[in-house]
């Protein structure tokens, strides 16, 4: 017979040992059962305990945490694996519980609708974000032309399957509109719209990560291209056909290309102290006119200041009347 336990008793073991807990999630493949008793927070008896809950799993002196505890937190912190298998199977438990409802209007089925509307909302966000992350590192980091474009490609087909779990979402919540307002379920009405909000946003993203795609395809067919031309152009080379097989040099003569003339500054060893001067102001002229530096050539010398110069600043100043201000 199972061994019946409360959830007090699975809460009371799950916060007691906390910190194994944590530790067997962080490690979720790799502990032993020598290395989880040579912990100082936990004993042999109290271990024991954990088994016989079932809180964890011991095979071949491996231990791990339930699966259910692991689905629990992952689900709860919106963390772990997700694949398009998974959204699948959220759209056919979606369907399967909208049936049900139909059929008996019981709690217990409303509620399971509403598990399966959040979670697919979770699950088509995490899997656009990780395929944005995995177009990107592909198209940065895989050194292999023919694989890179081969990923990419295969990522667009997945885009195109998150496409169609979109349009079975938004075609169940459509059908069901009527349904749903019937259960006058304020909980379900906002999630609802939060799903719809979500899908929206959700093909924009898409969209966006359907014109990275195409961006990076095309700009690695034409890098192959080059290097593919470029290798061909190489091997005739080196077996010195290049020049007498072929119309290369006539191409070459044909080719009338503009050549770039480039303004060089003109080598000068004047001082720039000298510059400052009536002298060199005439030199900036004649340097002016030569180049048609324009800029240089409107440029003046300037006057000398008055003597009083700092006497006339001293009377344009505002003087403040000290006393009308205290009065």
């Amino acid at each position: 017979m199972a061994l019946q336990v409360n959830v007090n008793d699975i809460l009371s073991q799950l916060y007691q040992h906390r910190h194994v807990v944590e530790f067997l999630f962080a490690n979720r493949e790799n502990i032993t059962v020598n290395e989880l008793l040579s912990r100082e927070d936990l004993s042999q008896d109290q271990y024991m305990k954990l088994k016989s809950l079932d809180l964890v799993y011991e095979y071949e002196s491996v231990v791990s945490l339930n699966d259910a505890v692991i689905s629990m937190f992952e689900d709860f912190m919106e963390i772990g694996e997700v694949t398009p298998g998974f959204i699948n199977d959220y759209i056919n438990e979606l369907r399967r519980h909208i049936r049900f409802y139909q059929e008996v209007h019981e709690h217990r089925f409303l509620r399971s609708i509403k598990k399966y509307l959040k979670r697919i909302n979770i699950a088509l966000s995490r899997e656009i974000i990780k395929l944005q992350k995995n177009v990107d590192d592909t198209y940065k980091n895989e050194a292999n032309y023919r694989i890179k474009i081969q990923k990419l490609e295969d990522y667009r087909e997945k885009r195109d399957t998150i496409i169609d779990f979109i349009r079975k979402t938004e075609e169940i919540i459509t059908d069901t509109r009527g349904l749903f307002t019937l259960t006058n379920d304020p909980e379900l009405y906002g999630i609802v719209n939060a799903l719809k909000a979500g899908l929206i946003e959700n093909l924009d993203f898409l969209i966006e990560i359907q014109t990275d795609i195409t961006d990076y395809i095309n700009k690695i067919q034409f890098q192959l291209d080059v290097y593919v031309k470029a290798q061909r152009l190489k091997e005739i080379k080196d077996h010195g056909t290049l020049h007498y097989r072929t119309n290369f040099n006539e191409v070459i003569k044909a080719v009338n290309p503009l050549r770039f003339n480039g303004i060089k500054g003109p080598r000068t060893k004047v001082a720039i102290d000298f510059l400052f001067t009536d002298e060199g102001h005439v030199l900036c002229k004649k340097v002016a006119e030569k180049y048609k530096i324009s800029r240089l050539m409107m440029r003046g010398i300037a006057g000398k200041l008055p003597s009083n110069f700092k006497d006339q600043l001293i009377d344009q100043q505002i003087k403040l009347d000290v006393e009308k201000l205290v009065e």
